[in-house]
């Protein structure tokens, strides 16, 4: 069984794992324009490369991702997020699991900033932590927050994670919190 393979439902959607709002599945081509919506807004990409993305760069990574799930690729998982009741499916944000160079797995989240304020943070770190540490069987996973990040400081600091150190990046000179949760025995 490959590490990242999809549920498949009776409803006919290939899903990934679902929360009480929201599930997960793989990214399409029709996508686009959400995607776009989501990666060019300054605020959303604040933390993550410091300004909103092209409508070239989101297409090139956008069609990276998909031909990602059919390379058989065991160390990274982006997935598209949806809400349950959305029959057309439109994106809402995005999640991912990776594994790091040192060979810890870092689960990381964004969402379109018009879905902001909805608590979707938090159950989406919850659906994804139980998807690693159950469904992938993956002992450790970790997360790393920029410090001025005070909204993902706050959903990481009410999550089961645990706040491990802080300390400056050396690419970026960025203050950033790491958070860490392990498989209990």
């Amino acid at each position: 069984m490959k590490l990242f393979e999809p549920q498949k439902r009776e409803f006919k959607k290939i899903m990934y794992f679902e929360t009480e709002h929201l599930y997960t599945r793989r990214f399409e081509v029709e996508d686009l324009e959400d995607f776009h919506e989501m990666q060019s807004n300054n605020n959303v990409m604040k933390y993550i490369i410091g300004r909103g993305k092209t409508k070239t760069e989101n297409s090139n990574e956008l069609l990276e991702i998909i031909n990602s799930y059919s390379e058989n690729n065991t160390d990274r998982l982006i997935l598209a997020i949806s809400e349950i009741n959305d029959e057309i499916r439109t994106l809402i944000g995005a999640c991912a699991v990776a594994k790091s160079e040192n060979g810890e797995f870092e689960v990381g989240y964004r969402f379109s900033e018009r879905y902001w304020g909805k608590g979707y943070g938090s159950e989406i770190l919850k659906g994804l932590l139980k998807f690693c540490l159950n469904d992938l069987a993956i002992d450790k996973v970790i997360s790393i927050v920029e410090k001025k990040n005070i909204y993902s400081v706050k959903i990481l600091e009410n999550s089961p994670m645990q706040f491990i150190r802080e300390y400056e990046e050396e690419d970026t000179n960025n203050i950033v919190r790491l958070y860490r949760l392990e498989k209990s025995v």
